[in-house]
């Protein structure tokens, strides 16, 4: 491929111009007042991948069909009418042109990601010339937009461990903090029912204080583990709310229904059989539950329905603990 190509240089241009358009490290056109290209430098050819004959002297949606009917193609148009420049930015129209990565092969479809500015020749630019030309600039934004992907990914990453608990795997309190409010204007607009439970080991203090700390975390790993095998969709939400206490947010599931999965985990950890001669309810760990549903026509808040849920495991604990209490 040769270098830049113009077949009409403007008038008075410095003889080192070409060199500095040449060596740009960015795309750059000038189509005349019929569309036809007139210029194109060597960065634009490189990455298009077409010799400066596939290129000069052709109208601009001939060399790239592909811009025909595009929003590129619109913004030109409107650009010229207006006569003010136009930029269009890659998060809306990522990859206008046909320019490829130098290391990718065409239809391999490694684009460069691009912002494209459009700019009318007017003023006294335009009065130096025999005719209007219009200057299309493309710049590689590719490292960025993949800076940006990796910052947001790594946002994301740090927020999900900033809601994870490390004992257990589950979420933490700022995991359902963050859950459930949206969980609950979710019910409000659906109508959907939503339940919230509330989880805490039986006799807890008293087992660690037999069987040592390190015998507690592995208990509470099982109970995590028992959540995890009766909580399965993926828009229930289980989390650590404290101590030996857990919460699970569940959307569309109505009260009876909550109580019904409640009472499984229940019967799975007695299942379990993790011996525990400290409780005064059985000779292996147990655990109470309450359950509280979201009523959108009485305006609970989150923290209004995590009370309710409490309240209603705090009767389980006075009833004999190792059960289920419902809505108080």
């Amino acid at each position: 491929m040769s270098g830049p190509v113009m077949s009409a240089p403007p008038r008075d241009c410095p003889p080192w111009s070409a060199w500095v358009l040449e060596r740009l490290q960015m795309g750059l056109l000038v189509l005349d007042a019929q569309g036809d290209v007139v210029f194109a430098n060597q960065w634009l050819l490189t990455h298009t991948k077409l010799a400066a004959d596939a290129v000069l002297s052709k109208n601009l949606m001939e060399v790239f069909p592909q811009l025909k009917d595009s929003a590129f193609a619109h913004a030109l148009a409107q650009s010229i009418k207006s006569g003010f420049p136009t930029l269009l930015s890659q998060t809306l129209h990522p990859s206008p042109f046909p320019l490829y990565l130098p290391s990718s092969q065409r239809g391999q479809d490694k684009l460069l990601r691009q912002s494209i500015r459009i700019m009318p020749a007017g003023g006294l630019v335009a009065d130096t010339m025999d005719q209007r030309y219009t200057f299309i600039q493309i710049n590689d934004v590719t490292q960025s937009v993949m800076r940006e992907r990796l910052l947001k990914a790594q946002a994301v990453r740090l927020k999900n461990m900033a809601q994870v608990d490390v004992l257990t795997g589950l979420g933490n309190r700022r995991r359902r903090d963050d859950v459930l409010p949206t969980a609950l204007r979710a019910s409000g607009k659906t109508a959907q029912p939503l339940s919230v439970i509330m989880f805490d080991i039986d006799y807890f203090k008293q087992f660690n204080d037999i069987y040592g700390h390190l015998a507690g975390d592995e208990c509470l790993r099982q109970v995590a583990q028992v959540l995890r095998d009766v909580f399965r969709r993926p828009q229930d939400m289980v989390a650590r709310f404290g101590g030996e206490e857990f919460v699970a947010v569940l959307p569309e599931t109505d009260g009876q229904a909550a109580q019904a999965l409640a009472e499984q985990v229940l019967q799975q950890m007695r299942a379990l059989g993790i011996a525990h001669s400290g409780s005064c309810t059985a000779a292996v760990v147990t655990i109470s539950a309450g359950v509280a549903v979201y009523d959108p026509a009485g305006g609970q808040t989150p923290d209004r329905l995590v009370l309710a849920a409490d309240q209603a495991l705090y009767a389980a604990k006075s009833a004999g603990r190792n059960q289920v209490c419902g809505p108080q």
